[in-house]
């Protein structure tokens, strides 16, 4: 089962938020992003199945974007009820707790590192704004 991208984004604004470590709609893009490759690699599942696009400052989903882009980079701190079964809340918590300490601006440039599937469809610009294929994420991040 795919959750959409949105119901993930509440699950780790919620979390994130209830550890006084609330997030910015930049490091929520981020961490959408490493949780979806770090559940691939995990589960062997697709997290969700909204487009993740290469943007200026990384991959991004648009949709939680825009939700969100009117925080712009302030915290984000907002609870949700959770759509996420019990399963798949303890998988995302502990990787929530890989990444909540983690600056944006360090994630920013883990996935604009050469060779990251950002890397190659962002193409210094040519890119801007396409989506990154699923199966060129899990080509280039399941090292």
């Amino acid at each position: 089962m795919w959750y959409r991208a949105l119901e993930v984004a509440r699950y780790i604004i919620t979390k994130c938020s209830e550890m006084g470590l609330p997030v910015s709609n930049l490091k929520l893009q981020k961490m959408l992003y490493f949780l979806w490759v770090d559940y691939y690699k995990k589960t062997g599942r697709k997290l969700f199945a909204d487009e993740i696009c290469a943007w200026k400052l990384g991959p991004v989903v648009p949709e939680v974007y825009y939700e969100y882009c009117q925080y712009a980079g302030m915290p984000i701190n907002m609870c949700y009820v959770s759509e996420i079964n019990k399963e798949d809340e303890s998988v995302l918590d502990e990787l929530i707790l890989k990444y909540v300490g983690v600056s944006a601006s360090e994630l920013v440039s883990r996935t604009h590192a050469s060779g990251t599937a950002w890397d190659y469809i962002f193409d210094n610009g040519k890119g801007n704004r396409k989506p990154i294929p699923f199966d060129l994420i899990i080509n280039k991040e399941m090292n």
